[in-house]
């Protein structure tokens, strides 16, 4: 006697899938032309304060009214709306919520800037939304003080300095290092070297990254003594916090006598 057994077999998703099929589900559970719509509505009443004649804020109207339970969720689809009129505006369209919130990081002058180079580096028409928040994360932490090798000198300058043609290569030049020093760079250290970094800068320490054609160096202000902290000069920019961390991690971490 033979008995058949139907088994059904799972294929695992990529990352990419995944996050595909997120953005198709919002699309069809919700709707984005409705949430959309929600938005704007949500901000005309929050603007001309509509919910004032029964409840005295927002948030308490959309919950008894709307049944939008969340706080944050009311100021997601008020963002929604804010993101993809600006984006419009700029000739760019937004397609979803979640391609809001990546482009939602960066002002909306870039919002162009910052669709042209995911295409270019991801080589999709149709990047996703991570791929996008990606691009957007690098763009804006360039903008809040990130230096670039100037096209034709060589020399480091400030990439919101840069002239419009240039900055465009200079982001994705930024995506395409980031990407491959996050894999090859990172290591596996108690601390990475950019969470080491950014904890000094929580602790209230005042410090640089610097490079120039030979290197980069990680520059520290001990608070206590006022003095400078210079780290050595290395090949990688990964490597600027460590070497930093070897030679003088001790002498901040000293107690004042």
């Amino acid at each position: 006697m033979t008995i058949q057994v139907d088994i059904d077999v799972l294929q695992i998703l990529t990352p990419e899938e995944r996050g595909r099929r997120e953005e198709l589900i919002e699309t069809i559970v919700v709707g984005e032309v409705a949430s959309l719509r929600e938005g704007k509505a949500l901000r005309e009443i929050r603007d001309r304060r509509l919910y004032r004649e029964t409840h005295t804020s927002l948030e308490a109207w959309a919950r008894e009214i709307c049944g939008i339970k969340e706080r944050t969720r009311i100021y997601q689809l008020i963002d929604f709306a804010n993101v993809q009129e600006a984006a419009a505006e700029h000739g760019v369209e937004v397609s979803n919520e979640r391609m809001a919130r990546a482009l939602g990081v960066v002002a909306p002058a870039d919002y162009q800037l910052v669709m042209n180079v995911t295409r270019a580096t991801t080589g999709k028409t149709n990047p996703s939304s991570a791929d996008i928040q990606g691009v957007a994360d690098a763009n804006r932490m360039m903008v809040e003080g990130m230096a670039v090798e100037h096209p034709e000198t060589g020399e480091p300058i400030s990439y919101q300095d840069l002239p419009p043609e240039h900055r465009a290569p200079a982001l994705a030049k930024a995506v395409q290092r980031g990407s491959h020093d996050r894999k090859v760079f990172q290591g596996t250290d108690d601390v990475k070297p950019m969470d080491y970094v950014a904890g000094l800068q929580q602790m209230g320490t005042a410090g640089a990254l610097r490079f120039d054609k030979a290197g980069y160096w990680l520059e520290v202000m001990d608070t206590t003594t006022g003095e400078l902290l210079e780290g050595p000069k290395v090949k990688s920019i990964w490597d600027a916090p460590r070497a930093w961390r070897k030679k003088h991690e001790s002498e901040l971490q000293e107690e004042p006598s």
